[in-house]
């Protein structure tokens, strides 16, 4: 096991020594329910703000993940910082420092793997939960709107049906009254010209008396 520290040690992976991560300092645990070792249910969540990033910290803490000696965000770098090894060689590098560092054991990483994963799971469920009823909601929205557009749009059509009737109405009676009007004033035209015609023939037929019988009588003194 020594060996294998050493190695890590001069690829810069370890340091040999039992000193604590100051991010990883150990706290008094939060309660816990029973029936969930390690994770409190979390409060109901609001949809996040399209474009906003999760906020891992958040979600933990929402969900009462205690603080652990050896997180598992750690290992996971120490996994990472190890992918050149192959998997029996990193399995044995990690068990070493297991071994070296009496501050923390593998069940500390896995058991704080194992609560977060429960919180992202059920923040993850909560999500979905919150865009189902906001679909739900949006969609009885979205009903309403079309209802009363309907209804609004319908009751204009039904005005403007009873304007165009009634422009039509109005067309027909004017186009009555102008014809009624055009036919008096043809009448008084043809009743004007008869007249005419026959006062014209009475004043010439007057005339032609005077023609016809002589010079006008000279009138008395």
């Amino acid at each position: 096991m020594k060996g294998v520290m050493g190695f890590l040690e001069k690829a810069g992976l370890v340091r040999m020594d039992t000193s604590h991560d100051d991010a990883a300092s150990p706290a008094p645990p939060a309660p816990v329910p029973a029936e969930e070792p390690g994770v409190a249910p979390p409060p109901e969540a609001t949809m996040p703000t399209i474009g906003t990033p999760l906020k891992l910290d958040d979600i933990y803490a929402q969900a009462g993940v205690p603080p652990s000696l050896y997180p598992a965000e750690r290992l996971l770098r120490l996994i990472e910082g190890l992918s050149a090894m192959d998997p029996g060689t990193r399995l044995m590098a990690i068990q070493a420092m297991d071994a070296a560092d009496e501050s923390w054991t593998i069940e500390d990483p896995l058991a704080d793997a194992q609560t977060k994963a429960q919180a992202l799971s059920m923040h993850a469920e909560l999500l979905q939960l919150n865009l189902q009823a906001l679909e739900r909601d949006t969609l009885a929205r979205i009903e309403t709107v079309t209802a009363k557009r309907d209804k609004v749009v319908g009751d204009i059509r039904q005005q403007m049906s009873e304007l165009d009737a009634l422009m039509n109405r109005e067309v027909a009676r004017a186009a009555q009254d102008i014809a009624r009007q055009e036919a008096q004033l043809q009448a008084a035209r043809e009743h004007t010209a008869g007249q005419l015609a026959s006062l014209s023939q009475l004043g010439q037929q007057l005339q032609n008396l005077s023609a016809q019988f002589g010079a006008p009588v000279a009138p008395k003194e």
